[in-house]
């Protein structure tokens, strides 16, 4: 009866774990699908300024919101691509996908940076006379706009990797109103027109940074590191923490998306643990633990009753 009732427990945490995945999913593909959206009006406006003002900067903001709503298109279409169920092919199922997805949106903010800083440059070489209260007005919508779009996906960067490149997409495009807002607000008043571009000057680099962040969780994730907010050492102490646990050996971490972490490992038993019913107890445990530590979502062990010897293919690393 202890044993249906522990099996059970287990088979409902799995179902549990589905569901929260796929709702966090769902939860998530809405918001970007709504920032996707709000983006194209922002595109609209700021299109709209530009040729009305023929300000090159707006011209070059227009460009930015193309990239930001590509972006967004991307992260939201390879959103709907987690949700899909596992398969005999894809057994983990789509959640890569995604972490390919926000790579992409962050070397797509690295070459922007790029872009932008050029593009100063060459407004500082050659200043042009534009319309400084278009450049006010236009950029300032776009930027309450993005201020929602910002609120809207802003709790789940930390768990999204799509989310958070995202989010800094939103952010860089916000930098860049209010030195456009900031420059036309000079320039009004003083007439000097290389304004702008030196205040794009300083905030180009902030884009790339923000880039390189994403970048390093999602190279991270693509060569099956240990993920960042995980101390390996920690995880292996908790292991052997476990009652009837003499050792641990070719222990690995790593994680098919931001929120979504794996764990595999060999455990060493005590003799005494020859029943299966001890076994699965020990195992149970240490899923049991390493949940509710470590927010380790799945968990694999491989009871051994004798330590694996140097012949042992099985056995990658015996000294992890």
């Amino acid at each position: 009866m202890e044993n249906t009732a522990v099996h059970n427990d287990r088979h409902n945490h799995s179902h549990s774990l589905k569901f929260n995945l796929s709702g966090e999913s769902f939860e998530t593909e809405k918001n970007l699908k709504t920032a996707f959206l709000l983006t194209l009006v922002i595109l609209f406006i700021e299109f709209s300024g530009a040729v009305i003002s023929k300000s090159m900067a707006l011209y070059s903001e227009s460009g930015h919101v193309l990239v930001d709503a590509s972006s967004l298109l991307l992260a939201w279409l390879a959103q709907i691509q987690v949700r899909k169920s596992p398969s005999e092919k894809n057994t983990f199922g789509y959640h890569r996908i995604g972490i390919l997805a926000a790579l992409l949106n962050s070397l797509l903010l690295l070459i922007l940076s790029l872009i932008l800083i050029y593009a100063s440059y060459l407004r500082i070489v050659r200043p042009e006379k534009i319309n400084s209260s278009l450049m006010i007005i236009f950029p300032l919508i776009s930027l309450i706009i993005n201020a929602v779009i910002g609120l809207k996906i802003h709790k789940g960067i930390k768990h999204n990797l799509n989310l958070k490149s995202s989010f800094f997409h939103i952010v860089g495009d916000s930098l860049v109103s209010m030195s456009i807002i900031a420059g036309g607000i000079i320039i009004y008043f003083t007439g000097v027109y290389y304004i702008d571009p030196v205040i794009g000057l300083i905030i180009s680099p902030l884009i790339a940074i923000g880039a390189f962040s994403v970048i390093n969780e999602t190279i991270n994730i693509l060569l099956e590191g240990v993920p960042k907010e995980i101390d390996f050492s920690s995880v292996k102490e908790e292991i052997l923490k476990t009652r009837g646990v003499k050792n641990v050996h070719d222990l690995h971490i790593w994680s098919m998306s931001k929120s979504f972490k794996l764990l595999s490992a060999h455990i060493l038993v005590e003799e005494t643990a020859v029943k299966s019913a001890d076994i699965c107890c020990i195992i149970n445990n240490i899923q049991d633990s390493l949940s509710e530590k470590f927010d380790i979502n799945h968990v694999v062990i491989q009871p051994e009753l004798s330590d694996c010897n140097t012949t042992n293919d099985f056995c990658i690393y015996k000294n992890l």
